[in-house]
């Protein structure tokens, strides 16, 4: 009966962590965002389209898109398994640097690394779960950690594994986020002057893994390391023409975290909670022991219940939410200080505390570059915070010669991962409702992808693309997006984002940045491209930008249909109408286009 009992806790992480992928597989196939998820297919789908950028993770993830057939729900999983595959191999290779091997524990150990790998789906909270930059940040820097905890000076096989996987960390880092890679790279070169570990084979090794893999990337994209150079400078050059915060001086700054009072309740209520449980845990009295079962065993149900749809607690806790996992980091100091007091600290090695320390620094490292809050954007690869955290629970590993004090802490993990996943579901990005209530199934592109979406937004897609049809659009279509906010569409459509994959409107520089990328497209495809415009709306880019490329509008194009807009589509509640225009001067406006340029 008591063997029973201690394989209870194990048991139910195991579950805990099937149940959470489960339920986000399941969920792949719900819902879209019109704008930034719409612009991750649209740039993975059709990456060679576009002349300049400064991320280039449609590159990346373009050869899965096809492999997948186009099926947007499979990318989703894909994305998600890779993911979770990658947190769990660092989880586990971290828990192994922190303590040696303890006989009879592997399945304990393998089953609570796991467990704490769901907290890199915390990525997807907000229900953006396609292929993206932000994804292939993350996917680099957990590849990059493995491999900082593998690499030791000795090249033994796994330190040789280790040092390659720091270079195509790097590789893929820059591929996803270059302001990340660079942060990246510094942040590198620290652990390498504070461990003293690198030697001249190692860092040669960990130069060519990253060389190696970014000028074969040069010469499939463009065909040369100078064309891809110039591809990034115009990405750069276009960034900089929106003026949306991304500059020098934009991003080096120290951003604040305004915690609410609710979560900031919950982080302390939930580190309590996990300190009893932990500390009952490491009783030699069982009767504490009994007592740590229950309280472990909540945070289970609570996993269950969200993932089961019982939906006892559904709350929001704002754009710091992610913060909660500091619950555990809290949690463990309380622990390491009680069990050892300051004795506990000093056995922790230097190697652990450099590690600590630069897994503590990782999501700001990851929302380096961004225009929005780095705690806030940050949050999204809080599990390097979680493990930095863990760290301070190795003295009690070691004392116990046990992964179970590990325990509570794991099924908090899957407890928060589980909250904040549902308040994603229930508030996906830019959606009207519930992922829950959509019950309309429709198909979107030329591949003919299928979403179960809200009965509001399949009609919006249904009708665009019955309008389209009717007018004889054909799939491949060049397309300029004046609406400034409807990739969606035009993906749904199956037609070409010329120019960007994305020509956002709404910022102070999307005229200049709209014509800057349409000018790096050639004139025969600005005259044969339809246009969508939306009179007045809120994102709208002005016609001036068809002007700025020899196109009379409306004169040079007909009108073919019009349709009207979900509420909630982009972000706002209220309905607009969109017109879909088709060219009729073709050769004019080419030749206007041409004489334009030649100015």
């Amino acid at each position: 009966m008591n063997a029973l009992l201690h394989r209870a806790p194990i048991v139910a992480c195991a579950i805990g962590t099937f149940l959470l992928l489960s339920w986000l597989l399941k969920f792949s196939a719900y819902g879209v965002d019109f704008t930034d998820e719409s612009f991750y297919l649209v740039w993975i789908s059709t990456p060679f389209l576009y002349s300049g950028s400064t991320t280039q993770f449609g590159f990346v993830y373009h050869p899965l898109y096809q492999l997948l057939g186009g099926d947007i729900t499979a990318l989703r999983q894909a994305n998600i398994l890779i993911t979770f595959t990658l947190a769990w191999g660092l989880c586990q290779t971290f828990l192994n640097s922190i303590s040696p091997k303890q006989p009879g524990q592997r399945w304990p150990q393998v089953t609570m690394s796991a467990g704490l790998a769901t907290a890199a789906l915390l990525i997807f909270d907000t229900w953006l779960v396609t292929p993206s930059y932000n994804s292939l940040n993350l996917q680099a820097l957990l590849i990059t950690a493995i491999g900082l905890l593998m690499a030791d000076r000795p090249l033994h096989r796994a330190s040789l594994a280790g040092w390659m996987l720091i270079g195509i960390g790097g590789w893929l880092a820059f591929m996803a986020k270059p302001s990340s890679a660079l942060a990246l790279a510094l942040a590198v070169i620290v652990w390498l002057l504070a461990l003293r570990r690198g030697s001249v084979r190692s860092l040669v090794l960990t130069g060519v893994s990253a060389l190696l893999p970014l000028l074969a990337s040069a010469w499939l994209i463009d065909g040369s390391v100078v064309a891809f150079a110039a591809r990034i400078q115009r990405g750069i050059q276009l960034t900089q023409d929106l003026a949306g915060g991304h500059t020098l001086l934009d991003i080096l700054r120290i951003d604040s975290v305004p915690l609410d009072i609710r979560l900031l309740s919950l982080l302390l209520a939930t580190s309590f909670a996990i300190v009893i449980a932990t500390g009952c845990q490491v009783a030699n009295n069982m009767r504490w022991w009994y007592l740590s079962l229950p309280l472990s065993l909540a945070f289970f149900v609570l996993t269950a219940a969200q993932v089961l749809g019982q939906h006892l607690w559904v709350v929001y806790l704002g754009p710091y939410q992610s913060i909660w996992v500091f619950a555990v980091v809290l949690a463990a100091l309380l622990v390491c200080l009680a069990t050892g007091r300051l004795r506990a600290l000093a056995s922790i090695t230097p190697a652990q505390w450099v590690i600590a320390g630069l897994f503590m620094v990782t999501p700001h490292i990851y929302a380096f570059g961004t225009n929005g809050n780095y705690w806030d954007a940050g949050g999204s690869a809080a599990i390097f915070w979680l493990l930095a955290g863990l760290t301070l629970l190795a003295p009690l590993i070691r004392q116990q010669a046990s992964w179970f004090p590990l325990l509570p802490a794991t099924l908090a993990t899957q407890a928060m991962v589980a909250t904040l996943l549902q308040s994603g579901f229930e508030h996906p990005y830019r959606q009207p409702q519930p992922l829950r209530l959509n019950t309309s199934i429709q198909s979107l592109g030329a591949d003919g992808a299928k979403l179960q979406l809200s009965e509001d937004y399949a009609q919006y897609f249904s009708n665009a693309i019955k309008v389209a049809q009717t007018a004889g659009l054909q799939p491949g279509t060049p397309m300029i997006d004046l609406s400034g906010q409807s990739p969606g569409i035009l993906y749904a459509l199956g037609a070409k984002n010329i120019g960007q994959a994305w020509l956002m409107g709404g910022y102070p520089g999307s005229l200049k940045r709209a014509t800057d990328a349409l000018s790096l497209v050639n004139c025969q495809t600005i005259a044969a491209s339809w246009v969508l415009w939306e009179p007045n709306g809120p994102r709208s880019l002005p016609t001036e930008t068809l002007l700025q490329q020899g196109a009379r509008f409306p004169d040079d194009y007909r009108q073919v249909g019009t349709w009207r807009t979900a509420p909630g589509a982009g972000g706002f509640a209220f309905v607009r109408e969109q017109v879909l225009y088709a060219p009729v001067n073709v050769a004019g406006t080419t030749r206007a286009c041409q004489a334009k340029r030649e100015q």
